[in-house]
């Protein structure tokens, strides 16, 4: 099958290009800097004449673009869209209703979203692993293991812009109180959103008047839901420094983050590191790794705890409905309810190597028979084709 590529440099186009090569497939990689993924004409230019000069089955991205979107209507060829950030506001696109779209989203919630909009061809399609890189990338750097060593690992970013809702002008102690409250009372749950359900319409309506999101006319979004998500990630902000600093005060707490952070005590940042050469040895080499999941995930795994696991590496994880539903809890993961929870699993799976390398061995073995890229591509294209 010949495939037009198009990549934004996202963290997996290595393994999307290497996968579907080993599956058969003729790939074309091309990349653009696009200006707007709704309209850009010289994207636009630019992808017609690669179109025009071969024959393509489809055109592939992750996550959606309605610029292509229109292209792939104006052509009449399949445009298919793997989703793996949410929120990916290009879904909210009038392009959604295209009949040439295949759009397959890790998030089941976000699959009933769509699909209540009227659109067709929505589909749920979890994120995957390519584990037989990730498995020589281990091997071959056994004399890095060391330097990764640690108690807890967490890898992911602590959203240093997390103010922002602070920060607009107009906004009054009270309406900040109140938001401050409503996040102290969501991060009392996992798995649920409380935040939608805890502020009145009436209060999001006074914050509203405060600000203007300015998105494009074309995407069919409401200023509550953007507001409401600005929300979800200060949340996750405080939840992942809150639990970082807790677990510290007892336990070796190691972060790797390009997003450096004053609020943080005792926990050792080591920065960034590369998803194809680092980060599978790291997840590989801590004795546990955290999975703290972005709140405005509502169901979905993130890719997170599918790369711990497919390393190899032990997971702790908050429970997430979709991890709870795919891998046995204690036999392939480990889910926390709370920071004391999550507190007395570390300290238990610590002192209990045995138990924590099976887990680690298990979840693994699940990752490379049900979440590879190979399984992954054989069900898109067998819903496309």
């Amino acid at each position: 099958m010949k495939i037009l590529y198009y990549t934004w440099n996202e963290t997996m186009a290595y393994d999307i290009e290497e996968t579907l090569d080993v599956e058969g497939h003729d790939v074309v990689k091309v990349s653009y800097p696009i200006s707007s993924y709704v309209a850009d004409k010289g994207f636009n230019d630019y992808i017609v004449r690669i179109l025009d000069k071969d024959n393509f089955d489809c055109i592939f991205t992750m996550n959606y673009i309605p610029a292509l979107a229109k292209i792939s209507f104006l052509r009449k060829i399949k445009y298919i869209a793997w989703i793996s950030d949410s929120p990916n506001y290009t879904t909210y696109s009038e392009m959604i209703h295209s009949p040439y779209n295949y759009i397959f989203h890790f998030d089941k919630k976000e699959v009933e979203n769509l699909r209540s909009t009227g659109a067709k061809n929505i589909f749920h399609m979890p994120l995957a692993v390519n584990t037989k890189r990730v498995t020589k990338q281990i091997e071959t750097s056994k004399i890095q293991k060391n330097k990764y060593k640690a108690d807890v690992s967490f890898l992911g970013s602590l959203y240093s812009d997390r103010d922002f809702f602070d920060k607009i002008s107009g906004i009054n102690d009270y309406q900040k109180g109140f938001v401050d409250a409503v996040i102290k009372a969501q991060l009392l749950f996992q798995g649920c959103d409380l935040i939608e359900e805890a502020l009145p319409k009436s209060f999001i309506e006074s914050v509203l008047k405060l600000v203007d999101f300015n998105m494009d006319s074309e995407i069919k979004l409401s200023d509550e839901k953007i507001l409401l998500d600005l929300i979800r990630k200060k949340a996750t902000s405080i939840e992942r420094i809150e639990l970082l600093n807790f677990i510290a005060k007892k336990y070796q707490v190691v972060l790797y983050t390009g997003s450096a952070d004053n609020m943080l005590y005792r926990v050792e940042n080591r920065g960034y590191l590369d998803y194809n050469t680092q980060m599978p040895v790291m997840f590989n080499s801590s004795k546990i790794n955290l999975n703290i999941t972005l709140r405005s995930i509502q169901s979905g795994i993130s890719l997170r705890a599918l790369d711990i696991m497919g390393a190899g590496g032990f997971l702790i994880s908050n429970w997430q409905p979709e991890l709870a539903e795919c891998f046995e809890e204690g036999k392939e993961v480990v889910m926390y309810y709370d920071r004391n929870d999550l507190m007395s699993k570390i300290e238990y799976y610590l002192q209990n190597e045995d138990e924590r390398m099976k887990i680690a061995e298990n979840g693994q073995k699940k990752i490379i028979e049900q979440f590879d890229y190979s399984c992954a591509w054989k069900k898109v294209f067998g819903v496309v084709f």
